[in-house]
Protein backbone atom coordinates (compact mmCIF):
# COMPACT_ATOMS: atom_id res chain seq x y z
CA UNK A 1 0.00 0.00 0.00
CA UNK A 2 1.59 3.89 -1.07
CA UNK A 3 0.56 5.85 1.93
CA UNK A 4 -1.47 9.23 1.34
CA UNK A 5 0.88 11.43 3.52
CA UNK A 6 2.72 9.68 5.84
CA UNK A 7 4.63 6.23 7.24
CA UNK A 8 3.65 3.25 6.02
CA UNK A 9 0.93 0.61 7.56
CA UNK A 10 2.11 -3.05 8.44
CA UNK A 11 -0.88 -5.15 5.94
CA UNK A 12 -0.92 -7.15 8.81
CA UNK A 13 -1.74 -4.46 11.27
CA UNK A 14 -4.49 -1.70 10.71
CA UNK A 15 -3.85 1.61 11.37
CA UNK A 16 -4.11 4.93 9.87
CA UNK A 17 -3.00 5.48 6.52
CA UNK A 18 -2.00 8.63 7.28
CA UNK A 19 -0.14 8.62 10.55
CA UNK A 20 0.17 5.44 10.95
CA UNK A 21 -1.62 5.07 14.04
CA UNK A 22 -2.26 1.52 15.36
CA UNK A 23 -6.59 1.19 15.49
CA UNK A 24 -8.23 2.03 18.66
CA UNK A 25 -11.92 2.75 19.72
CA UNK A 26 -12.73 6.42 20.20
CA UNK A 27 -14.55 8.23 23.12
CA UNK A 28 -18.21 8.21 21.49
CA UNK A 29 -18.64 11.74 21.56
CA UNK A 30 -15.94 12.18 18.94
CA UNK A 31 -14.98 11.52 15.52
CA UNK A 32 -15.17 7.57 14.49
CA UNK A 33 -12.29 6.04 12.26
CA UNK A 34 -13.10 6.72 8.67
CA UNK A 35 -13.36 3.69 6.13
CA UNK A 36 -12.04 4.75 2.51
CA UNK A 37 -10.47 3.71 -0.67
CA UNK A 38 -7.48 4.70 -1.92
CA UNK A 39 -5.78 3.68 -5.05
CA UNK A 40 -8.41 0.83 -4.96
CA UNK A 41 -7.08 0.07 -1.66
CA UNK A 42 -9.52 -0.40 1.44
CA UNK A 43 -7.92 2.29 3.68
CA UNK A 44 -8.04 4.06 7.57
CA UNK A 45 -8.27 7.66 8.71
CA UNK A 46 -7.85 8.04 12.50
CA UNK A 47 -10.24 10.83 14.36
CA UNK A 48 -6.76 12.89 14.93
CA UNK A 49 -6.06 13.04 10.95
CA UNK A 50 -9.13 14.35 10.04
CA UNK A 51 -9.19 16.54 12.90
CA UNK A 52 -5.68 18.15 12.08
CA UNK A 53 -5.44 17.35 8.19
CA UNK A 54 -7.67 20.12 6.49
CA UNK A 55 -6.96 18.25 3.14
CA UNK A 56 -6.89 14.68 4.72
CA UNK A 57 -9.43 13.15 2.16
CA UNK A 58 -7.32 14.68 -0.99
CA UNK A 59 -5.92 11.53 -2.15
CA UNK A 60 -9.32 9.39 -1.41
CA UNK A 61 -10.93 7.64 -4.40
CA UNK A 62 -13.72 9.02 -5.89
CA UNK A 63 -17.16 7.16 -7.15
CA UNK A 64 -17.60 7.43 -10.79
CA UNK A 65 -21.09 8.30 -10.37
CA UNK A 66 -21.79 10.19 -7.60
CA UNK A 67 -17.84 11.60 -6.61
CA UNK A 68 -18.30 10.70 -3.18
CA UNK A 69 -15.39 9.00 -0.67
CA UNK A 70 -17.41 6.68 1.13
CA UNK A 71 -16.05 3.73 -0.54
CA UNK A 72 -15.39 0.48 0.58
CA UNK A 73 -13.11 -2.43 -1.48
CA UNK A 74 -15.16 -5.50 -1.60
CA UNK A 75 -14.05 -8.67 -3.37
CA UNK A 76 -12.05 -6.95 -5.60
CA UNK A 77 -14.57 -4.63 -6.16
CA UNK A 78 -15.41 -1.15 -4.98
CA UNK A 79 -18.54 0.23 -3.93
CA UNK A 80 -19.43 3.71 -3.22
CA UNK A 81 -21.78 3.69 -0.13
CA UNK A 82 -23.61 6.47 -0.78
CA UNK A 83 -25.19 5.96 -4.24
CA UNK A 84 -24.42 1.69 -4.18
CA UNK A 85 -22.23 2.47 -7.73
CA UNK A 86 -20.01 -0.64 -7.95
CA UNK A 87 -16.34 -0.26 -9.73
CA UNK A 88 -15.60 -3.94 -10.49
CA UNK A 89 -11.53 -4.79 -10.21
Amino acid sequence: MVPLDGPHVPEDRPGCVLCGRATYDPDKRGPAWVRAVASGRQVLVCPECQRERSGWADGLDRCASCGGTRLSAILGDVVCRDCGHTKGA
